[in-house]
């Protein structure tokens, strides 16, 4: 468990540094969905435009099933080697991933390698991104001094939420400069490029930051595990299936909020892309303060209650808001405002809750497996929960209706409050055996 020794500026230094490469990882994936409607025509050109749509939005999940092999290389890597040094390799695999992406052929230029290359450079980003946010969640755990920590976690994604809300900005600002039709031919490619300014930017931040005293005393006491991935699977299975039914949950509703949304707005409702980027970009910028504020709740009042808060309203909101969206055609202004308000909203609580996940795995996993068991929870529930999703609501979406994606979003709300109502009652029977099952439960409300 962490010691707590480095609180204060080290412990704030190490917060910021995994805000800013969790920014860079989710700006890298969500801009891609924001740029699928420009992508399918230059990788998958078709007669049928939702072919090629879907054949995108394939790639995209594809990327998420290189995740689990990055936690595992990059767990291997942290749990050895060292937070600091693993941190830096995956900020700049997912830099260089993301900057290929920007200068690959198209289809009419090389053929079928085109897509190919595409689905390549997919799989890259998502196997650096697979040890960024589990290793960022580490250094937090072991350098945040054991106080506030929903509050020091909550940094990690609120990273997250800004790179989301910067990737619409970004394609919405490059859009209106250049205009859709110089978009569409090679416009896309400068969000793609962007990635190199900030993931150099992010890189040489984190040169400045020392490692853990907690994994530096490891080594020193040379007890590094020489498998970290068998000694997670083999004493702390049980909670890595539960932290990775957490991120399953937190994964498919943002799936379908951020990533499928606004395909539907683009290619459902037929909006304007300035509009769709822009409403977006706002709304998800304002409701990053919702990690923050689940971050604050988890420490005054503990999982089960901001659980039930974030999840309970995100699933008394989704339906209102679909049922919104489809007005923003023909509502005007008024419209907009109404849509922007809800759908802020949604996504608040919906964040609100995902401080839960971080806090859980911070303290689960004892310090010689700590990066690699975090890893592979979050992993394993992004492939489940992230990559899938964005293709099965626009598949729900065709054949039931704008509504029908709405489900999705109920489904996964009920699976993260049964999964900490089941974690916090069983931590409780079993908090003094001292079996890492139940032992996030002891320094916090449940």
């Amino acid at each position: 468990m962490a010691t707590g020794v480095e609180a204060g500026p080290q412990g704030r230094r190490v917060a910021i540094a995994g805000l800013l490469g969790t920014f860079i990882e989710f700006y890298d994936y969500t801009l891609y969905a924001f740029l699928v409607v420009y992508l399918a025509p230059q990788f998958f050109p078709s007669a049928d435009a939702t072919a090629g749509i879907l054949a995108t939005l394939g790639v995209f999940g594809v990327g998420y099933v290189a995740r689990p092999l990055g936690a595992i290389f990059f767990g291997r890597l942290g749990d050895r080697r060292g937070r600091r040094f693993a941190l830096l390799v995956t900020v700049t695999g997912m830099g260089a991933a993301t900057t290929i992406m920007g200068v690959l052929p198209s289809y009419a230029q090389i053929g079928v390698a085109a897509p190919i290359l595409l689905l390549v450079t997919r799989l890259a980003q998502g196997f650096s991104a697979g040890g960024e946010i589990g290793g960022a969640s580490t250094f937090v755990a072991e350098t945040d001094g054991g106080r506030r920590r929903g509050w020091m976690q909550s940094l990690v994604p609120a990273g997250s939420a800004i790179g989301v809300a910067t990737a619409p900005a970004v394609a919405g600002l490059t859009v209106a400069i250049l205009g859709r039709p110089a978009m569409a031919e090679w416009g896309w490619r400068i969000p793609l490029l962007i990635s190199a300014v900030l993931a150099a930017f992010v890189l040489l931040y984190r040169r400045r930051i020392e490692d853990s005293a907690e994994f530096r005393s490891l080594v020193e006491a040379n007890r590094t595990r020489r498998s970290p991935l068998a000694a997670a699977i083999r004493g702390h299975w049980r909670m890595i299936l539960v932290a990775a039914s957490l991120n399953l949950s937190n994964t498919m509703i943002l799936a379908v909020l951020v990533n499928y949304m606004n395909v539907y707005l683009l290619k459902t409702l037929g909006l304007p892309d300035g509009l769709v980027y822009w409403l977006s970009a706002a709304c998800l910028l304002v409701a990053a303060a919702g990690f923050l504020a689940g971050g604050a709740w988890v420490d005054r009042f503990g999982r089960r209650s901001t659980m039930l808060v974030g999840y309970g309203a995100a699933i008394v909101l989704v339906f209102p808001l679909f049922l919104l969206m489809s007005t923003l055609a023909h509502g005007g202004a008024g419209a907009v405002l109404r849509v922007g308000v809800v759908y802020t909203l949604t996504l608040a609580f919906s964040y609100f809750s995902a401080p839960v996940l971080f806090v859980t795995m911070s303290q689960a996993f004892p310090t010689d497996v700590r990066y690699t068991s975090t890893a592979l929870a979050y992993n394993i529930g992004a492939v489940l929960g992230g990559g899938i999703t964005p293709a099965l609501a626009a598949a729900i979406t065709a054949s039931a209706g704008p509504q029908a994606a709405g489900w999705l979003v109920v489904a996964a709300c009920l699976l993260g409050i049964v999964v900490v109502l089941v974690l916090t009652r069983r931590a409780r029977t079993v908090a003094s055996s001292g079996d890492h099952w139940g032992a996030e439960a002891r320094t916090e409300p449940a």
